[in-house]
């Protein structure tokens, strides 16, 4: 036996076909067979039946799947626990929403790690179906998604289904974003005919994994498809948008006062006509976190309390 076996079981056992295993673990067909047939034999159990609909795992392959993931659970918290040390640095990877609050966290983190000598980090600013296929299938230590309550039970289900823990960040209502010289500066923002005539900035390609809007029912689609908008990618476009075209707001989570300053832009609470929305962390349900990334994570903590909230 070895710890690839296990491996390879487990994946086998959570898609029920040998042959989506192979295809998630980029493995052989006939490696994930000759790991079934190996483990089998050496244990004298039957671990799965094959059906024309793929594999069902027997009584005694779900017992012996308890002991494989309880091992491959250990050996996860062995790595996590040495990996800091012997990589001798930072070795993180993260995926979040387009979130000022998020990013100058992650600024003050890496603040402290200037003592470091070897430091390798990817830090991706995304979309939440991308984040969860970031968390999934390449390993990202940190995922933070972002969602309609509206859509809460979608992605509850999801969870379920990908075997994804998960925990509250943040819930707020959207915030408008406008530049202080901006006519809606001062104005109350109750419904859309307070926003007639401006123009909203809209992150792009923020999609559930069916393909559908994130933060929008068919009615906010059809009558965002009414307005003037600019779709943008990428983050720090929409300051300079904000700042320097006249009439332009955006829907977003909390903004540090130093971003506001930075840029001449206000903050503005419009009640019951903003969407309640939520940023959770994700991860897979076995994940054990590495030093480091607890630190960010406390971090966090302290900066969504500014905001009377908590993780």
């Amino acid at each position: 036996m070895n710890f690839t076996d296990l491996k390879y079981v487990i994946e086998i056992d959570k898609c029920g076909s040998i042959s989506l295993a192979a295809k998630n673990l980029y493995v052989a067909q006939s490696n994930l067979s000759r790991a079934v047939k190996e483990l089998e034999k050496e244990f004298d159990i039957v671990i799965f039946r094959r059906t024309p609909k793929g594999v069902i795992t027997t009584r005694e392959g779900q017992r012996f799947l308890r002991h494989a993931k309880e091992i491959q659970y250990q050996i996860n918290i062995l790595t996590n626990a040495y990996s800091d040390v012997n990589e001798h640095g930072v070795n993180l990877k993260i995926s979040v929403p387009r979130a000022s609050y998020i990013t100058e966290v992650f600024s003050d983190f890496l603040n402290t790690l200037e003592e470091e000598e070897n430091m390798r980090i990817h830090y991706y600013e995304t979309n939440s179906s991308k984040t969860i296929q970031n968390v999934l299938d390449y390993h990202y230590d940190i995922g933070i998604i972002r969602y309609n309550v509206m859509h809460e039970g979608y992605y509850l289900s999801l969870f379920k289904l990908k075997d994804l823990a998960y925990r509250l960040i943040l819930e707020f209502d959207y915030l408008l974003l406008t530049s202080k010289d901006n006519a809606i500066a001062d104005k109350h923002i109750r419904a859309d005919s307070d926003l007639e005539g401006c123009i909203e900035v809209v992150h792009g390609d923020e999609r559930l994994p069916t393909g559908g809007y994130i933060d929008l029912t068919e009615n906010d689609r059809e009558e965002r498809s009414q307005k003037k908008v600019i779709y943008i990618y990428e983050r720090a476009s929409q300051f300079e948008i904000l700042s320097t075209v006249p009439n332009t707001y955006m829907w977003v989570s909390p903004v540090p006062d130093e971003t506001l300053e930075k840029y001449g832009l206000i903050q503005k609470r419009c009640g019951a006509y903003a969407k309640y929305m939520k940023d959770v962390m994700v991860f897979k349900e076995n994940h054990v976190p590495k030093k480091y990334e607890k630190q960010l994570i406390d971090n966090l903590r302290e900066k969504t309390r500014e905001f009377g909230c908590y993780l």
